[in-house]
C-alpha cells in the first residue's frame, strides 16, 4: 500500500484486519515505513497521521465499558462498546448484545403492548418462513425490572452495526447504492409483517441495525410498539409519529401503510442529491396498500435507476462508528 492509497482511506478496514492482533504488526510496519522522519515523500506526515487515526479507532473499538443496574436486592452488570440516548431511555451496544432501558415513566408503553417479546413476531407462522426471517427479527432473552428501568437483553450479530451511527458516519447519506439496499431489506420486513398480521410502528434510523458486510437490517429497537393490524397502538416515537396519516394520528388504529409510509420517509432523508430520478421519484410516490405491490414496483424501480441488482461493498466497521 503506497501514500496515495492511504489518503483514500476512511475505514479502518481499508487498511486493517479487523483482528486487532493482526493489525498491530501491520500498523507498526506502515509507521516504520511512512513516518516523517522514515520517510522523504512530503505526504508522509498526512499519511501517518491517517494510519495513527484509523488505528486508535481500531483499539478504542475493543474497549469495552461496564455499567450497573439495581434489580432490588441484586446488581445487573452490563458490557457494551457504545450507548446511544433514546426517547425511550438509553440503548447500550455491545459486540453481540444490545441492552434497552425504557424509563420507568415511559414504561406503559412497553407494558400495555402485546409484543413484549419477539414470540409476538414468530408465532403461528411456518418454520421456511421464520429461517428467512431470523435476520431481521428482535431476538429478546432477558427482560430485568431494575430501579432505573425497565432492561431489555437481546442478541444481534457481530456485524449488526446502528443505522443511525453508520448515516452519521456518512454525513447523513450513503452512495444511492447502498441506500438502495437498505430500502430493499426495508420492504422485505413490511412485508413479513403484511403476512404476519402485525404493523412494525417503528421503522426509522434509530431503531434498525445493518450488517454492512452481509447487506442485511434488523429490527433491533421500538418494536414493543408493534401491534395487529387494526388494533389500537400503545404509542410511538416521535420520528415515526411524523410518518403516520391524519387519520392513524387520530384514531391511533396500526395499519400496514404506516410501515411502508414509514420506509419511504426513511428513503427521502438517506438518498443522496445524486441518486437516480426514478430512485428520488419513488420515495416520493403515494404508498401502494400493500407491502408486496411496494416490493413489486421498487424492483422495477431498482432497474429503470441504477439497470439492475448489483453487489457495493460497505466498508464500514465498529471502529469506524464508535467513538
Amino acid at each position: 500500500m503506497d501514500i496515495s492509497d492511504i489518503l483514500k482511506c476512511k475505514c479502518c478496514k481499508d487498511i486493517f484486519p479487523e483482528d486487532i492482533s493482526l493489525a498491530q504488526p501491520l500498523y507498526m510496519a506502515l509507521m516504520l515505513k511512512y513516518h516523517p522522519d522514515k520517510c522523504s515523500d512530503p505526504r508522509a506526515a498526512e499519511a501517518s497521521a491517517v494510519i495513527n487515526e484509523l488505528y486508535g479507532k481500531l483499539k478504542k473499538a475493543h474497549t469495552f465499558k461496564e455499567m450497573l443496574f439495581r434489580c432490588g436486592s441484586r446488581a445487573i452488570e452490563i458490557k457494551y462498546l457504545m450507548s446511544l440516548t433514546q426517547e425511550y431511555g438509553m440503548e447500550y451496544i455491545g459486540e453481540r448484545n444490545v441492552y434497552f432501558l425504557i424509563r420507568n415513566e415511559l414504561a406503559d408503553c412497553y407494558i400495555d403492548s402485546e409484543a413484549k417479546t419477539d414470540l409476538f413476531f414468530r408465532e403461528y407462522l411456518p418454520q421456511q418462513i421464520l429461517a428467512q426471517a431470523e435476520v431481521f427479527l428482535p431476538l429478546v432473552t432477558h427482560i430485568f425490572n431494575t430501579d432505573e428501568g425497565l432492561l431489555i437483553e437481546t442478541c444481534k450479530r457481530s456485524g449488526e452495526l446502528p443505522l443511525s451511527r453508520i448515516l452519521a458516519f456518512y454525513g447523513g447519506r450513503p452512495d444511492s447504492r447502498h441506500a438502495a439496499w437498505i430500502i430493499s431489506r426495508l420492504l422485505g420486513i413490511c412485508c413479513y409483517a403484511e403476512t404476519r398480521g402485525i404493523v412494525w410502528n417503528c421503522l426509522a434510523e434509530e431503531n434498525l441495525f445493518i450488517d454492512p458486510a452481509e447487506h442485511t437490517v434488523r429490527v433491533g429497537g421500538g418494536w414493543w410498539f408493534a401491534a395487529r393490524e387494526g388494533s389500537r397502538m400503545t404509542g410511538v416515537q416521535s420520528g415515526v409519529y411524523e410518518s403516520l396519516s391524519s387519520l392513524t394520528k387520530t384514531d391511533g388504529i396500526a395499519q400496514h401503510i404506516t410501515d411502508l409510509e414509514c420506509v419511504k420517509a426513511v428513503a427521502r432523508r438517506i438518498l443522496p442529491d445524486d441518486a437516480p430520478d426514478a430512485v428520488k421519484k419513488y420515495a416520493e410516490s403515494i404508498c401502494s396498500s400493500s407491502a408486496f405491490e411496494e416490493m413489486e414496483k421498487w424492483e422495477n424501480v431498482i432497474i429503470d435507476g441504477f439497470g439492475g441488482r448489483k453487489f457495493t461493498h460497505m466498508n464500514v466497521r465498529l471502529p469506524d462508528i464508535s467513538g
